[in-house]
């Protein structure tokens, strides 16, 4: 057993681990549903346990999460997808929806659930850049079909060069300065990739570098949506000053999102 966990907890852990890993819905769960494992399923749900047991992420462990529309494979070279983000993707998708075939890139693409979900859901070119190559290697296991095709490029923000102009630029950089390290929660801090979370002494580091490439690739009209830390809200939003930025709460009431209008 997990003995870390306080009852209501396990019982969460357990519905979801069933559900990423096997897809047993919790309603087969409460009406009893009988469900054969075969041997090499019940020895892979041993080893899980002892992965749980172990603390590692009930995602990590299942290898997947769901985001939007389906389920996304991931690994702990990337960030497990989160409620907020998913928020900020459906924001983009009421706004962009109705446009002309646009042109979007994801800074920091991670498992790629960004990009591909935009590609999916609005008429656009989606490209995905990161800095890490694993990254890279797990959106592309991402990408299933032509609608979710999404133009993927292993590189760091502060080198990617490119003649593209783009109608949309979206980013859910690292945002948490290593100074607030102590501020994270255990679980994420001892399984998720640093460097998709932290920055060394600037919270405002890699929001300086995507404001340096908006200016070059960035088409009049165009917008910028950023996930950022609720703590810097001001200091981001004075950085994009001359970008119309307003800030918007997510669904836990915290300063989430900054978007930016360039046609106002």
């Amino acid at each position: 057993m997990i003995t870390t966990l306080n009852g209501s907890d396990l019982e969460n852990i357990i519905v979801k681990y069933l559900y990423l890993k096997f897809d047993i819905s919790p309603t087969d769960i409460l009406l009893e549903k009988e469900i054969i494992l075969k041997k090499n399923e019940n020895d892979l749900l041993i080893n899980d346990i002892n992965k749980l047991n172990q603390n590692i992420p009930v995602q990590y462990v299942a290898s997947s999460e769901f985001f939007l529309y389906k389920k996304f494979y991931i690994n702990d070279k990337v960030l497990i997808p989160r409620p907020e983000t998913e928020e900020l993707v459906n924001l983009i998708i009421r706004r962009e929806k109705k446009r002309k075939p646009i042109n979007i890139i994801d800074i920091g693409t991670g498992s790629g659930c960004i990009a591909i979900s935009l590609r999916k859901n609005i008429n656009s070119k989606v490209m995905g850049i990161d800095i890490s190559p694993e990254a890279i290697t797990v959106a592309r296991k991402n990408i299933l079909d032509d609608s979710e095709n999404v133009d993927l490029v292993n590189e760091s923000i502060e080198k990617f060069k490119t003649d593209r102009m783009f109608d949309v630029i979206v980013s859910n950089p690292p945002y948490i300065p290593i100074s607030d390290k102590k501020l994270v929660d255990s679980l994420v801090l001892d399984n998720e990739p640093k460097t998709a979370l932290f920055t060394q002494d600037d919270p405002l580091y890699f929001y300086r570098k995507i404001l340096v490439f908006a200016k070059k690739n960035l088409n009049e009209g165009g917008r910028i949506y950023l996930e950022i830390n609720d703590l810097y809200v001001n200091e981001v939003l004075d950085l994009f000053q001359g970008y119309n930025p307003e800030s918007m709460r997510d669904f836990y009431g915290k300063n989430r999102f900054i978007i930016c209008n360039t046609d106002k």
